[in-house]
């Protein structure tokens, strides 16, 4: 955000950056037994709200050839329209919406995904902290090469895949190639996690936050 937002760049020389976080003793951890509605098949998973910056809609175009189990956790305004969307492409035999889930059935779904795919289309999208959630399980990710935090937090070829926002095709060949190479998705997994416990834990959060108080309070570099 502070490399492509015209309103910061006046200012960049007073911006410190520090990230979201998440819990690692929560995300990431021992998982409970909770019954998904999926089968043996790979299990790709969107957490999110069902809104327009989403790109929900994306995603369910690029998986009609796919043959995974597809899970949509979360609701909104466009829940209806992406149902019937479902439907008319002949694919709700694999593809559940789960609307909202307690947080058993959010972490048994973090679990069982394979990929986590977040298509979003539009600047709305800021950073995208399910990312980090999904990361903390270990699991690769699939973004959008938008103008925020969110290529930035899950990186191309380390630790997930980006493709541009808003190309169903893209996103498509994107799931294939993890899907087809379970060796990639580990090696991605693996670095995802670690990326997670480097930058974006809750600890790493607090002493960054202590810094940057340190400095300002301390060395008088406010003045």
């Amino acid at each position: 955000m502070l490399e492509h937002s015209d309103c910061l760049q006046e200012h960049a020389d007073k911006c410190t950056v520090i990230p979201l976080s998440v819990d690692l003793e929560t995300f990431g951890g021992n998982t409970p037994s909770v019954d998904l509605p999926i089968d043996e098949r790979p299990t790709l998973l969107f957490v999110g709200r069902l809104t327009y910056y989403k790109g929900v809609d994306r995603l369910i175009d690029a998986v009609v050839d796919i043959d995974a189990n597809v899970l949509l956790v979360g609701d909104g305004n466009q829940r209806e329209s992406l149902e019937r969307r479902v439907r008319d492409l002949g694919i709700s035999d694999r593809v559940q919406f789960l609307g909202r889930v307690d947080d058993r059935t959010l972490h048994a779904c973090y679990d069982a995904a394979d990929v986590f795919v977040l298509p979003s289309v539009a600047e709305s999208e800021a950073f995208g902290i399910v990312q980090l959630e999904a990361m903390a399980y270990g699991t690769p990710v699939i973004n959008t090469d938008l103008p925020t935090g969110v290529p930035w937090v899950s990186r191309d070829g380390k630790t997930g895949v980006t493709v541009p926002p808003d190309d169903s095709e893209a996103l498509a060949d994107a799931i294939a190639v993890l899907l087809d190479d379970p060796k990639r998705r580990a090696t991605y997994g693996e670095a995802a996690r670690r990326r997670v416990e480097a930058e974006f834990s809750r600890e790493r959060m607090l002493e960054r936050t202590e810094e940057l108080y340190d400095r300002l309070l301390n060395k008088g570099e406010w003045l």
